[in-house]
């Protein structure tokens, strides 16, 4: 019978201990106002009962405010939330743990989608780098065989070297010493002006001609990269090839197919001038020529980075 006793009244002292916390608890929680930072709360109303952290600067402490059944285990509902966010009190009594995990989760979607992107990015710019070098490599083997008296081949090359890599003071200095010589011989043999041969033919097929060159010679693209034409006619186009993107992009001879107006793919040879490597805003151009007794119907330029360019010749 005298354990019973104490039973009862341990259980009695200890539920008035709990109700006396409770009712603390309760005081302490009427001094808390928003802008108060973490301490204050911490000071006042000691460690919190139960705590959410949601990412890096914002949590949720829960203080006991009620009663729980003997046989139930404290949870969030017995007690009053206390929100902070970068270590200030935001809210007292709303619980915006379940927003505040929503908008964590998008966070956390949006900066791993910007990794990603940046991946990408990252990987695009080695793969037009691997480009550039490998270009450079190519240009250098082609130059170096070549005679120092063949002044034209050797300007040419440099140029596009010195294009692909502005700072290199050798490039610079060949490109400068050839631009040089060329001019000497242009001068000592000067060249012979070519023979313009005027074709008997109508006057509204002249105009309807140069009003299709006019067309031609318009750039069009994908966003990538653009091509203007124009028809020399005798079985040759002069094609213009513009980056008007922020990556490097080439043009060799096999980025281009000429095919006919059924769709056939025609025989052709590019010129090497139009062999580049392009930085972003620079432009190359050449001949393609192909069967002058052939029709061209239109000129396809793709490849990795520019993607594909379908140019109608009609």
């Amino acid at each position: 019978m005298r354990i019973w006793v104490i039973i009862a009244a341990a259980t009695l002292i200890m539920t008035g201990c709990a109700h006396w916390k409770i009712q603390k608890t309760n005081d302490a929680l009427k001094t808390i106002a928003s802008g108060e930072s973490k301490e204050t709360v911490l000071q006042r109303l000691g460690p919190p009962d139960l705590r959410h952290d949601i990412g890096e600067n914002r949590m949720v402490l829960f203080y006991q405010t009620h009663a729980t059944p003997s046989d139930t285990p404290l949870n969030e509902s017995y007690c009053t939330a206390v929100a902070l966010e970068n270590d200030r009190v935001v809210a007292i009594g709303d619980d915006p743990t379940e927003r505040w995990m929503r908008e964590e989760a998008e966070r956390i979607r949006q900066a791993d989608q910007e990794r990603q992107k940046k991946a990408a990015a990252a990987a695009g710019q080695a793969q037009a780098e691997e480009a550039r070098r490998r270009k450079i490599d190519e240009l250098e083997a082609a130059v170096r065989p070549i005679p120092p008296t063949h002044a034209a081949q050797n300007l040419k090359l440099y140029r596009q070297l010195l294009t692909l890599d502005p700072q290199n003071e050798r490039y610079r200095k060949k490109v400068a010493v050839y631009e040089e010589r060329l001019s000497q011989q242009k001068k000592q043999h000067p060249a012979p002006l070519p023979k313009a041969v005027k074709a008997k033919t109508t006057v509204s097929t002249e105009t309807a001609f140069e009003t299709r060159n006019k067309r031609l010679r318009r750039y069009t693209g994908n966003g990538t990269a653009e091509i203007a034409v124009h028809d020399l006619g005798g079985g040759t186009l002069y094609v213009w090839v513009k980056n008007i993107s922020q990556q490097v992009i080439t043009t060799y001879p096999d980025h281009f197919t000429l095919k006919d107006r059924k769709g056939r793919p025609m025989a052709c040879k590019v010129n090497s001038s139009l062999d580049s490597v392009l930085e972003p805003g620079n432009i190359s151009h050449g001949k393609i020529t192909f069967d002058k007794n052939a029709t061209p119907g239109v000129l396809i330029f793709k490849n990795k980075e520019a993607g594909q360019i379908v140019k109608s010749l009609k």
